[in-house]
């Protein structure tokens, strides 16, 4: 009887590998994962070069492993065991509190944010003297928690940094106007339609506060599942949020163009079921993206060097301000920029990047 259940078990074993084998063999490779938001590797070509200086089994492995049958449904498993079955804190930085997935960051690099402040300095100095420069820093969501006992970066000292070293600028800090609720459960990134404080804080700032759209003139439109970056990486199965951007007459009304840029509005939600669901606003990753608006109230112009939080701020100045210029130092060198802009003596400009881009500020270039 225990020779026949142990033949059964090999067999059973056997024909498991088997079925995963020929999975591997006849089932269709994919290109990406929209989970992990990354492209997939793909099968090596054979070479007798590859073969004996082993470039080929490294890349074959990479391969086998990319293209796994039913692999993301492994990754569920694998995750949804560490986190309700061991009763691990997190897996992979991820962890998750009262169903808000957050991303720990364990470092905070001085020297970085060290350089980002001096960035903003030259820039300054170099293209917008004459221009009305302010600049804020956006929280990520660790801000929030951080009393929670997680790794965060030292709040204090990037704050600290940025608020002392920039000069020619200033500083307009917008903790005051978010909350955690303010932000997406399973991304990074805020909620577009909470930032009603936040925009009204930053245009009384710049003078323009009256001319902003109120909230009641705003048509909300929802999208669902956005499912975010930090639930594609977590890997553990859970609802998506609701995603809603905000459309008004100014924003409908608005023209937008740039060097790359391939649509005519400042939403695009064709996009949603991308890779990245938001990449609805301002249509992704741009470099640099100049929005004209006919109907605003006034005739000022608005320069905004942002990463992508600023994707879904930037629409809702689009009744204050006659022109928008949209750039992204992250896609396009300072260099570059006078090919591209010419920046209006006495118009504004919004320096906004998130605590996690300045935590990292040689991307800035």
């Amino acid at each position: 009887m225990k020779k026949v259940k142990y033949i059964l078990t090999v067999a059973v074993f056997a024909l498991i590998l088997f079925g995963f084998a020929v999975g591997q063999v006849f089932l269709p490779d994919k290109d990406r994962s929209y989970t992990e938001r990354r492209e997939l590797a793909r099968a090596p070509e054979v070479t007798a070069k590859a073969v004996f200086n082993r470039e080929f089994s490294d890349k074959l492995e990479t391969y086998l492993l990319d293209q796994f049958p039913l692999r993301e449904r492994f990754r569920q498993l694998n995750a949804t065991f560490r986190f309700y079955g061991l009763r691990q804190l997190d897996s992979n930085g991820i962890y998750i509190k009262e169903g808000t997935v957050f991303k720990t960051e364990t470092s905070t690099n001085e020297e970085q944010i060290r350089y980002g402040a001096a960035f903003y300095t030259a820039l300054i100095d170099g293209y917008l003297k004459d221009c009305n420069v302010y600049y804020t820093v956006v929280p990520d969501k660790g801000w929030f928690v951080r009393d929670l006992g997680y790794p965060h970066l030292d709040y204090d000292l990037l704050y600290d940094i940025m608020e002392n070293d920039v000069k020619g600028a200033g500083f307009i800090d917008i903790r005051d106007t978010l909350s955690l609720d303010k932000y997406y459960r399973t991304d990074t990134h805020w909620k577009q339609p909470d930032l009603f404080d936040t925009v009204q804080k930053l245009g009384d700032a710049m003078g323009v506060g009256e001319a902003l759209t109120p909230e009641s003139d705003y048509t909300p439109h929802t999208l669902f599942p956005f499912n975010g970056v930090y639930m594609q990486q977590s890997a553990v199965p859970m609802e998506g949020d609701d995603l809603v951007y905000l459309t008004s007459e100014y924003t409908e009304s608005a023209a937008v163009s740039g060097p790359m840029y391939k649509y005519d509005t400042v939403y695009v939600p064709e996009l949603f079921e991308g890779m990245d669901g938001y990449d609805v606003f301002l249509g992704g990753s741009q470099p640099i993206i100049e929005i004209e608006c006919p109907n605003a109230k006034t005739d000022r112009e608005l320069y905004i060097f942002r990463d992508s939080f600023g994707s879904s701020l930037a629409p809702l100045f689009t009744g204050a301000y006659a022109k928008i210029t949209v750039i992204d130092l992250r896609y396009v060198t300072t260099a570059y920029l006078p090919t591209y802009v010419t920046f209006t003596p006495g118009a504004d400009v919004l320096l906004i990047n998130s605590t996690l881009v300045l935590n990292t500020a040689m991307i800035m270039r």
